[in-house]
């Protein structure tokens, strides 16, 4: 999947460098700037992500689309309630903005969990046994 890095990468490399620079980073390996962005973001957080945001090629556009009011539909509820407005998560559309990849970190943490909560309850299951068992 490309990303707003590759994309900005691609289409503005001379841009890329120059925000890269502008930090105090040296580009060493132009052909490698899609990871040089991410790696900006990474450790010098917002500040970073609105300097190439505000060097994206397609700028203009982005803020033309959102800045009109979007039409929200109205979804019919299978309850019965009043309809409800569902209101478009802008969030979503920037997931992985950061430049790291927080779906890993996600997955690790709820396996983690999940093993935590699986070896506590064979814990209190073992111990109730051995409780009954006297």
């Amino acid at each position: 999947m490309r990303t707003v890095y590759d994309y900005i990468a691609n289409n503005n490399p001379q841009g890329a460098k120059s925000v890269c620079e502008s930090f105090g980073y040296t580009v060493n390996n132009p052909k490698s700037m899609s990871q040089n962005l991410k790696h900006l973001v990474n450790e010098e957080g917002e500040d970073a992500l609105i300097s190439l945001m505000d060097m994206h090629p397609d700028k203009e556009i982005i803020l033309e689309y959102f800045s009109k009011p979007q039409k929200v539909e109205k979804e019919k509820s299978s309850c019965g309630c009043k309809d409800k407005k569902e209101t478009p998560h802008l969030l979503e559309h920037f997931i992985n903005a950061s430049g790291r990849n927080e779906n890993n970190e996600a997955r690790a943490l709820a396996t983690n969990t999940n093993t935590i909560i699986f070896a506590s309850a064979l814990v209190l299951a073992v111990a109730i046994i051995f409780k009954n068992d006297k």
